[in-house]
């Protein structure tokens, strides 16, 4: 339902999930993916999506950043990022764990199996990511 000024509500707005390497990609000016991971981000902000992370990849996204740009851009990312934290309760963390762990699983990172949780508890299907390995974990 669109409100009086031709709007979409809140509580209609679209979701997406915003994994580490699209605010690496955004930070780093010199990352191969950062022009396509500004115009994504510029198209999802336009398109009215509600973007959110949790509080392991905000995590992981400082520890790449100290690495790739440096403890200053990281430091200055962390100070003024805006981004809505969704904190990862302990049966989320409890699953993920398993996740990880099982026989037979696909390798994937402790910090994907998390955000995977995350999603699928907050019914969110859609992620702002340019990371090959999240892209195909998500299928």
């Amino acid at each position: 339902m669109e409100n009086r000024q031709g709007r979409r509500s809140a509580a209609q707005a679209p979701v997406a999930f915003v994994d580490s390497s699209a605010i690496v990609a955004l930070v780093d000016r010199d990352d191969a993916t950062h022009a396509a991971a500004v115009e994504a981000y510029r198209s999802l902000v336009e398109s009215g999506y509600k973007l959110f992370t949790t509080n392991a990849v905000v995590v992981e996204a400082y520890d790449l950043l100290v690495t790739g740009v440096g403890p200053d851009v990281a430091k200055r990312w962390l100070r003024e990022m805006r981004l809505p934290i969704y904190h990862i309760p302990e049966e989320d963390e409890e699953r993920a764990r398993r996740l990880v762990a099982r026989e037979n699983s696909r390798a994937v990172s402790l910090t994907n199996a998390l955000s995977f949780v995350v999603m699928e508890r907050l019914g969110v299907a859609e992620a702002f990511a340019v990371d090959p390995s999240f892209l195909a974990e998500m299928s």
